[in-house]
């Protein structure tokens, strides 16, 4: 894998460490879900339905041969789980799960689509400050049609984009905030 990537998915660890310990725990898989269904005021069915897809997430990192008697992921654990699972269909579909699920608690306006400020609360969701990083120019390049919009299309081919691609070029690149060293 490149560095290029690498950075990608240290990136996607620093955003997923809500507690910022240096590791990845199911507890903040937890707070992740958490954070999303409280802030859209969701049904308990929509929280309970995704706390469950980010859980099934988590178990699938959890696979990685490096974790036999640890519960909590490094970087560089988590970046060898990622490797591992690379190409597997059955990682793929689950993350597509998730990012559709995602997309709807985000999608508070019901319509399909991403507004910008809808977006921004990701952002806000995960824990980013706001002068940490140019928002609207991250939405831009994810808006691959310009009509000042993310569909359900543009946001996951943006999230697969970002875990799976070597692209420096690519519009998801900038998924999860600027890249980490």
């Amino acid at each position: 894998m490149s560095e290029f990537w690498k950075r990608k998915i240290k990136t996607y660890f620093k955003a997923l460490d809500f507690d910022k310990d240096g590791y990845i725990s199911e507890d903040d898989f937890g707070e992740l879900g958490r954070r999303f269904a409280v802030s859209r005021n969701t049904t308990a069915e929509k929280r309970a339905e995704l706390t469950r897809k980010f859980r099934r997430v988590w178990q699938k990192f959890m696979k990685c041969e490096d974790l036999k008697t640890s519960k909590r992921l490094t970087a560089a654990i988590f970046i060898e789980s990622m490797k591992q699972q690379f190409y597997d269909p059955d990682f793929v579909a689950l993350l597509t799960q998730l990012i559709l699920g995602l997309f709807e608690l985000l999608d508070v306006n019901q319509d399909g689509y991403l507004q910008p400020e809808e977006y921004e609360r990701w952002f806000d969701d995960m824990g980013f400050p706001e002068e940490a990083f140019d928002r609207k120019a991250a939405f831009d390049a994810m808006d691959t049609n310009h009509d000042n919009k993310l569909s359900i299309d543009e946001f996951n081919t943006s999230f697969m984009d970002f875990m799976f691609s070597q692209n420096e070029s690519d519009a998801g690149n900038y998924f999860f905030g600027p890249l980490v060293d």
